[in-house]
């Protein structure tokens, strides 16, 4: 599971950006397979990212199992 610590402007806009999606759905499934693919393309972006420019990005791997509560 990985932390992502985002400022202020860019989490809005990302929370935007999801309020957008949920909107444009009636199915709850289908909003929830959106916001997946959503998430998909952004963690591309930053893999992408981190490849090409590893002094801005770091990106570790973190094997503790997700909780949920």
């Amino acid at each position: 599971m990985s932390i992502l610590h985002l400022d202020p402007d860019a989490e809005a806009e990302l929370h935007a950006e999801a309020e957008k999606l949920i909107a444009r759905y009636a199915s709850p499934l289908e909003t929830v397979k959106a916001l997946m693919a959503y998430n998909c393309e952004l963690e591309t972006q930053i893999v992408a990212l981190a490849h090409r420019h590893p002094e801005l990005v770091t990106l570790s791997y973190d094997d503790t199992p997700p909780v949920l509560g």
